[in-house]
């Protein structure tokens, strides 16, 4: 069920094809959630994949999947580290530190509005998104966007081609760890 779900969420993500995506897992539908996250991490984790929770409560676990050098190079970018940085940051980059941010305001706020940047959102979509209080987007799909819809639309679509081929291949019996630890 885990694995099917990862596959069905955070495919994109899985593949490389973007730097993180969040996926929402139910303890009372995953049996013993936290051993098979452990789990998985053991083996995924030396392709560069890691599943982190990000936020946690008696019900479920939200977890973080990302590429780890995908999702440091972009938090990197001029554009995304100076909207983290204006967001309160540390100025110098440390993924566990920014990590343990999130985590922080997440405790205290439903969706603080820089995750996005932990998402691989382009900066002007998560400024536009926080300028316009989340109204009047120009397309909304994986995330909202206030600019350059066409690409987005695109980007979309590549992201749905590549959940339905991941969950394909999960739901035919591949295990994650045969897909993206065979090489």
């Amino acid at each position: 069920m885990l694995e099917l779900l990862l596959a069905k969420y955070c495919a994109p993500a899985l593949a490389g094809m973007k730097a993180a995506n969040l996926v929402t897992c139910f303890f009372a539908q995953i049996p013993d959630l936290k051993n098979k996250i452990r789990a998985l991490n053991q083996t995924l984790n030396a392709k560069d994949i890691y599943l982190v929770p990000i936020c946690e409560c008696e019900r479920r676990v939200l977890l973080l999947v990302f590429r780890k050098e995908l999702l440091c190079r972009y938090l990197k970018r001029d554009e995304i580290h100076a909207l983290l940085v204006k967001a309160g940051y540390p100025e110098t980059f440390c993924l566990d530190a920014y990590l343990a941010i999130l985590k922080e305001r997440l405790k205290h706020s439903a969706f603080p509005h820089e995750i996005g940047a932990f998402l691989g959102y382009p900066a002007d979509d998560i400024t536009g998104f926080i300028r316009h209080k989340g109204e009047n987007c120009l397309l909304c799909g994986e995330w909202k966007v206030y600019h350059n819809a066409a690409r987005a639309k695109a980007q979309f679509a590549r992201y749905a081609r590549c959940k339905s081929a991941l969950t394909r291949r999960v739901s035919q019996g591949d295990s994650l760890c045969k897909i993206f630890c065979a090489s």
